[in-house]
């Protein structure tokens, strides 16, 4: 229980370091969070945000990767991945990636919404996160 409680907070305090633009420390304290608990979704998604943040989109898409692994039903990553792709110049993996959320989540309307309009609104608009 206690070490839930610690997970937590350190979650907690992530967001918060993100929400302070303080993207190396939020990195250095979810990859310690990951160290104690490599299964955490969350934890993985938050370290992709703050990788992406700093331009390392490579190791960004891994995190993705892993995050959509442990919980594929997670549409943020799936959002976040797919404009990742985009950043990329990889409309085909965009649009894969796009498919796979979708034959894995068929009733999620966020996913299909970000099917049909995703990468519609990228292309128009340009890179938005």
């Amino acid at each position: 229980m206690k070490q839930e409680l610690s997970l937590q907070y350190r979650i907690e305090k992530v967001f918060k370091l993100l929400r302070e633009n303080e993207n190396a420390k939020a990195i250095e304290l979810v990859t310690g969070l990951l160290e104690i608990d490599p299964e955490n979704d969350q934890g993985w998604l938050l370290l992709e945000i703050a990788n992406r943040r700093v331009g390392k989109l490579k190791i960004a898409i891994n995190c993705f990767q892993k995050a959509t692994e442990l919980n594929s039903s997670m549409e943020e990553a799936w959002g976040l991945l797919t404009i990742t792709y985009l950043d990329q110049k990889q409309e085909d993996v965009a649009k894969e990636c796009l498919s796979t959320s979708i034959e894995l989540n068929p009733s999620s309307e966020e996913l299909k919404f970000y099917q049909q309009n995703l990468i519609r609104i990228y292309k128009m608009f340009g890179p938005f996160f």
